[in-house]
């Protein structure tokens, strides 16, 4: 299945894969499915699901994945064209919304290490890890009320 990766933003590294049957809603609610840190997204910011098409090529049905805003504030963003209506998505794409950018990747990929070395394929800017945005992920840091 096609996946979203993080590449920048409170979320940055995270990797969520889409399901057919589910249309992915992301934003800063607790009802999102791909729920995020970032508070310039909306509780539910923008949807991705899949829609089947007849291909023109292969006259047969293919899977294609379209992002649409869900009424945010601020809006959604693909590649640097803010979104109005569906629009398809294409391996690669970049999704922005808040402060967080997406990448829509059309293959399944194992974990992050591997959707990072697919962006660099791809010649898509990712933030050096080590760096993190602006911290690290507070779950690795342990500052989310962890006392010992």
């Amino acid at each position: 299945m096609p996946c979203l990766f993080i590449i920048a933003g409170p979320d940055e590294g995270g990797l969520h894969a889409l399901n057919v049957d589910k249309p992915t809603t992301i934003g800063r609610g607790d009802d999102a499915v791909l729920q995020l840190v970032d508070e310039r997204a909306s509780r539910i910011h923008c949807r991705i699901q899949s829609s089947s098409v007849i291909s023109s090529d292969l006259g047969m049905p293919v899977t294609q994945w379209v992002v649409s805003d869900a009424g945010s504030s601020n809006g959604t963003r693909v590649g640097s064209d803010l979104i109005l209506g569906k629009v398809t998505l294409e391996n690669g794409n970049m999704i922005r919304l808040g402060r967080t950018a997406i990448v829509y990747l059309r293959d399944s990929l194992a974990g992050a290490e591997a959707a990072r070395a697919r962006c660099k394929e791809l010649n898509i800017q990712v933030a050096d890890e080590a760096a993190g945005w602006p911290m690290k992920a507070p779950a690795a840091e342990r500052t989310l009320g962890d006392e010992e």
